[in-house]
């Protein structure tokens, strides 16, 4: 077997097996881990460090094995000062914007907050734009389309719990996996520095949260006006690096469906 088809099915084969375990126990691991810890959001994101083990045994199998450590497979060895620095000058037109048209949450549920901003945005880029996205794009010869659109498809499928409306589902899943394709390009174009995509994700979510935005994703008109600028300021600081960094764009027409 050719490494890239061993490659693909390891990483399936192993998201696979931490998807199933997610989905059957994560809910009563949680639990179990609040006896102890005595908080819903700490609880959360140890449960998620559970759940990641499977993940980071596939990423230890790949070939060739000694071509990147552990860490630099997940994007972890980046700049977390970079990525917080970036992703703050980028959603500034969302906390600002959101300031003006939207009112603040009277009584934050800290634990909430936590969890839908800081545990999701890390969580979820280290799952899906590291590990299933990267590793594939970055292991195997397949190019950023086809690696992106299995990835994308279900993180926009585990969203659709937000809502039973036939309208609000179809939105719902065109903002997350258009948006699963923006955090997997920014993480391609920074030099799988992992940090940018989560510190965006992350402060994305706290804008959203912070704010009484809307109660789903989808947004209304004004919320997804400020949240397409903070969008379009990330792709031009994204371009303007590549200009001048001398190397260009890294997805580009050679990339994108099969690397040489």
């Amino acid at each position: 077997m050719n490494p890239t088809n061993f490659n693909l099915l390891v990483l399936f084969s192993f998201f696979g097996i931490y998807f199933g375990l997610d989905q059957a126990f994560f809910t009563s691991v949680q639990s179990w881990v609040i006896g102890f810890v005595h908080n819903r959001a700490l609880a959360h994101m140890v449960t998620y460090i559970l759940s990641l083990l499977p993940l980071l045994l596939g990423a230890l199998l790949l070939k060739p094995k000694d071509q990147d450590t552990l860490v630099s497979k997940f994007g972890v060895n980046g700049s977390p000062a970079l990525g917080i620095g970036i992703a703050a000058l980028a959603t500034l037109p969302m906390f600002i914007g959101y300031a003006f048209r939207f009112s603040l949450i009277r009584e934050p549920d800290f634990n909430s907050l936590v969890i839908n901003t800081f545990s999701a945005g890390l969580f979820e880029e280290l799952i899906f734009r590291a590990y299933f996205f990267g590793l594939v794009y970055r292991y195997t010869r397949l190019g950023f389309i086809p690696a992106i659109l299995a990835t994308s498809l279900v993180f926009a499928l585990l969203h659709l719990y937000q809502s039973q409306d036939p309208m609000e589902l179809v939105l719902i899943f065109m903002t997350t996996f258009l948006g699963s394709v923006l955090f997997a390009w920014l993480y391609a174009e920074w030099k799988f520095n992992v940090w940018v995509p989560v510190a965006l994700h992350i402060l994305m979510n706290l804008a959203w949260m912070l704010f009484n935005v809307d109660e789903n994703a989808a947004g209304n008109w004004y919320a997804n006006i400020f949240r397409f600028l903070t969008i379009a300021l990330m792709i031009v600081l994204t371009v303007i690096r590549a200009k001048n960094s001398h190397n260009g764009l890294r997805v580009n027409r050679k990339t994108l469906w099969r690397k040489v």
